[in-house]
C-alpha cells in the first residue's frame, strides 16, 4: 500500500479530486481526511462514504493514535493507494507529501530546510489568489510551484460535488504539478499518469507502466 499526503492550509480539493480520480482508475484507492467538505461527495451524513469506488473516511482529528486500526483494515482489503488530506497532518512514513506552504517560507511554522532534513520526500507549493510571489524568501535549492486560483476551479468543485461525480480537470498546470509530484512514488510513467488525469473511467492495466 502506497501512502500519499496532501497537506496545508488551503483548499486542497482542486488538487485532491482529480488526483483521487486518477488513482482510482489505476487501483483500489482510499482517502482519509479531517476535512468535512469531503462528505459532499457521497450521500448521507456519516463519516464514511464512497464515490466511484473510492472509500472516504472523515476523521475530525487525524493523529498517530486513531489511524492504525483504519490502516490495518485497508491493508486487509488490499488498498493500493491511501491518500491523507489534512490542513496539518501527514504520516511520517508517507511515500510522498505534497505540502502547501505559507508565504513561500514555512509549513506550520517549520522552516522548509528543517522539513527537507526530516522528510526529504516533499513537493512544495502554494495555492494563492494573486500572482504576487516573494522569491527572495524561498530557500536556495527548493523548487516551488505556485498555483493561482481561477474561477474555473470553483465551477469544477461545484459541479463535482453537486453531481457527486469525479470529473477530469482540464488544467495543464495542475496536471503537471500532480504528475511531477506523484508519478514517481506511484511507479507510473509521467505520460501515462498524465493520461490517467484526463482518461475516461475504465479498467487500467499495470502492464501500461
Amino acid at each position: 500500500m502506497i501512502k500519499i499526503a496532501i497537506t496545508g492550509k488551503a483548499d486542497k480539493r482542486i488538487l485532491a479530486y482529480p488526483f483521487m480520480r486518477a488513482c482510482s482508475i489505476a487501483g483500489r484507492t482510499c482517502v482519509i481526511t479531517d476535512d468535512t467538505a469531503y462528505k459532499r461527495l457521497y450521500a448521507g451524513t456519516e463519516n464514511q462514504g464512497e464515490i466511484e469506488g473510492i472509500k472516504i473516511h472523515v476523521l475530525p482529528l487525524l493523529s498517530e493514535q486513531n489511524l492504525p486500526e483504519i490502516e490495518e483494515r485497508l491493508i486487509s482489503k488490499e488498498t493500493e493507494y491511501l491518500i491523507y488530506i489534512s490542513d496539518t497532518y501527514y504520516p511520517k512514513d508517507a511515500g510522498h507529501i505534497l505540502m502547501l506552504c505559507e508565504y513561500n517560507t514555512t509549513f506550520m511554522g517549520n522552516s522548509l530546510e528543517d522539513i527537507i532534513d526530516e522528510q526529504g520526500n516533499v513537493t512544495f507549493g502554494t495555492l494563492t489568489l494573486t500572482s504576487q510571489k516573494n522569491k527572495s524568501v524561498i530557500p536556495k535549492g527548493v523548487q516551488f510551484h505556485q498555483i493561482i486560483w481561477k474561477p474555473e476551479y470553483s465551477i469544477y468543485l461545484f459541479q463535482t460535488e453537486e453531481l457527486r461525480q469525479l470529473q477530469p480537470l482540464k488544467d495543464k498546470l495542475i496536471s503537471s504539478f500532480l504528475v511531477n509530484a506523484f508519478s514517481g512514488i506511484l511507479d507510473i510513467k509521467p505520460a501515462i499518469f498524465n493520461d490517467l488525469l484526463k482518461r475516461k473511467r475504465y479498467t487500467y492495466s499495470k502492464k501500461d507502466k
